[in-house]
């Protein structure tokens, strides 16, 4: 089956219930990686928490990248990175991660530049000083994390990062939406909303993956509709419903 791709950065997110390879998931990023070439991001989780590893060299060229598509997982995030918002640099390199969530995103938040003090404005305090980066995505992050001290609701947290970003990023009302395909997770559980960029998740007895295309061969991929939120239970079981 054909599906139509749109470009900006890639992700990939797995949870198994056994140690799973993911050769042919990193074997198609790396290709992908021609264009997406700014670098990328791997998060792994252990009984410990996560892992992170950033690497600023294309994932097309990179070794280590190579070396890690060896390996078999639980529960992973990958990302590879198209810069928009921000310097090439492993500050900037998505996934980023805090407490026990992992955050990554594909998109780009309309007119950033113009209105990031106007977004800054949003977040709690302490998620604003701990900023690493210059990115809209990181942003993004430390939003859901302000909304999630209001909350237990991850879905409604994310929901209210689209309101906020809407409200600030597209008043104009001008062109194309801000994208902002995120996926958070815990190593247990996953959540991605869809805006403006393609995304996808599947689903079965011993895996479940959303990602920003059909990245493993011989899944039931679905393509998750525009303005909704897919997630990924401790069961496995996938879920897709309208963005409220």
């Amino acid at each position: 089956m054909h599906y139509k791709v749109c470009a900006m950065c890639r992700i990939f997110a797995i949870r198994s219930t056994r140690p799973l390879s993911v050769r042919p998931a990193f074997d198609r990023l790396r290709a992908l990686a021609a264009e997406h070439k700014d670098g990328w991001g791997i998060a792994t989780f252990r009984e410990a928490g996560h892992h992170l590893e950033h690497d600023i060299q294309s994932a097309e060229h990179s070794l280590r990248f190579d070396e890690r598509g060896h390996e078999q997982t639980h529960a992973m995030l990958v990302h590879i990175r198209l810069a928009s918002v921000g310097t090439i640099h492993a500050r900037n390199n998505h996934p980023f991660a805090a407490d026990r969530w992992v955050f990554m995103h594909n998109g780009t938040l309309k007119n950033f530049e113009q209105v990031r003090e106007a977004f800054d404005a949003q977040i709690a305090p302490e998620y604003l000083t701990a900023l690493r980066g210059e990115t809209d995505s990181e942003r993004c992050f430390a939003l859901f994390r302000t909304y999630m001290k209001q909350t237990d609701d991850v879905g409604d947290a994310l929901a209210r990062v689209f309101r906020t970003a809407e409200a600030i990023c597209d008043a104009s009302g001008e062109g194309k939406r801000s994208a902002m395909n995120f996926v958070v997770g815990d190593g247990r559980r996953f959540w991605a909303p869809r805006r403006e960029r393609t995304l996808f998740a599947t689903a079965g007895d011993e895996l479940a993956s959303i990602a920003s295309e059909p990245l493993l061969p011989d899944q039931p991929w679905q393509e998750v509709p525009e303005d909704s939120l897919v997630s990924i239970d401790e069961q496995l079981r996938l879920t897709v419903r309208p963005i409220a």
